[in-house]
């Protein structure tokens, strides 16, 4: 057991002086561990996750490297410098950021990982269990978030609190998102305060664009058995889908529980849920419900998808997050509509935001995609 443990587990008997060693001593541990950071990423990257980094990706990944270097600097230090507590990653979709963050996590598992929606939900939420998961998650020394988006001022205020109470105990976040912290979100009714928060988040972050336009996941042959867009046999194929891949023959309806929704979900085969669009996102779900339903069911039909419009804002929101949990959580989606991917939405407030929607849908309606994790059992 090492020394500064024992140093810990006595700490409120110790001096000031001992506290202050054991602090930079856990700091030291933490730096060896990240020694040789870019390497290793470059090596995960590799052979690992089996991608080749371009020079975007690569400049990302030195960054982060360069980020990280700080930790090595005596806090005195670090503070005459004004060094930021965090790095803002930011570019278009599926240019590799959430990839690399992902890998390092892989490299350093005692780093803290999570979706910015499910970090606004544990702050909003006022449960014993998400109240002591954000303790802890305080006293990590690397704190990485995946996808940063803002659509309301609330939202804003929260992450901006808890920023707050980050820098005070010295951790450090990496964070990638889509769109720059300027254009982030715009507030018509209190845009003084908008503005407020914008500028304290550009204090709290080093900043940097991914300049590569190119997404990896596009290009990517669509596997039309399970993507049926303007097919006229598109009923017949997902019914067909539903019979075969199904678990269960007889359809179930299933309750849905958790602290402060609960929901019940009809034509449910086992490991399997045939979805109407209409019905499915007029319902008042959120990111955390997707999240339920996507750990207990393997594979979604969905039917039917409509365009979108700017008049549809709650269930634009809904189905941007509906398509990120499915994908994280590598499940198996079978769509039909009228309307091409890229024609499902027609707006402007969120088109970039629903650009990594249509990405990752492009992503996963490849036969690679589908052969890969169809075979992963729930």
């Amino acid at each position: 057991m090492p020394y500064y443990y024992e140093l810990y587990k006595n700490l409120s008997q110790k001096s000031e002086s001992c506290k202050s060693y054991l602090r930079n001593k856990k700091a030291s541990n933490f730096i060896i561990i990240l020694k040789n950071l870019s390497s290793k990423l470059i090596s995960h990257l590799t052979n690992v996750i089996k991608i080749h980094p371009n020079s975007c990706q690569l400049a990302v990944v030195s960054k982060i490297q360069e980020f990280i270097s700080d930790f090595s600097k005596p806090r005195l230090l670090t503070l005459k410098k004004n060094l930021k507590n965090g790095l803002y990653i930011h570019g278009s979709v599926g240019v590799g950021k959430s990839v690399i963050i992902k890998a390092l996590k892989k490299i350093y598992p005692q780093s803290e990982i999570l979706h910015f929606n499910d970090l606004i939900f544990k702050l909003q939420s006022r449960s014993e269990k998400n109240l002591s998961y954000l303790k802890n998650i305080k006293r990590k020394k690397l704190i990485l978030i995946d996808e940063f988006f803002i659509n309301n001022l609330t939202s804003f205020i929260l992450f901006r609190k808890f920023l707050e109470e980050i820098k005070f105990n010295n951790t450090k976040i990496i964070m990638n998102g889509n769109k720059s912290l300027e254009t982030v979100y715009n507030d018509l009714v209190n845009p003084k305060l908008c503005e407020k928060i914008k500028n304290e988040l550009k204090a709290f972050f080093l900043i940097f664009k991914v300049k590569s336009r190119n997404d990896y996941r596009a290009g990517k042959a669509i596997d039309h058995d399970f993507f049926l867009i303007k097919k006229k046999n598109k009923i017949v194929k997902q019914n067909y889908i539903v019979s075969e891949l199904s678990s269960e023959g007889t359809s179930k309806q299933i309750e849905f529980n958790r602290k402060g929704n609960s929901f019940k979900l009809t034509k449910v085969y086992g490991n399997l849920i045939d979805l109407e669009f209409d019905d499915f996102f007029e319902k008042n779900l959120e990111f955390q419900d997707y999240n339920l339903i996507a750990k207990k069911i393997k594979i979604f039909v969905l039917r039917n998808i409509k365009q979108i419009d700017e008049s549809k804002k709650n269930i634009l929101a809904r189905f941007i997050s509906f398509i990120d949990v499915l994908y994280e959580n590598k499940n198996i989606l079978s769509i039909s509509s009228n309307v091409g991917l890229d024609e499902l939405y027609i707006g402007n407030t969120n088109s970039s935001e629903f650009k990594r929607t249509i990405s990752r849908l492009k992503e996963m309606g490849t036969n690679k995609y589908i052969n890969k994790n169809l075979t992963t059992n729930k």
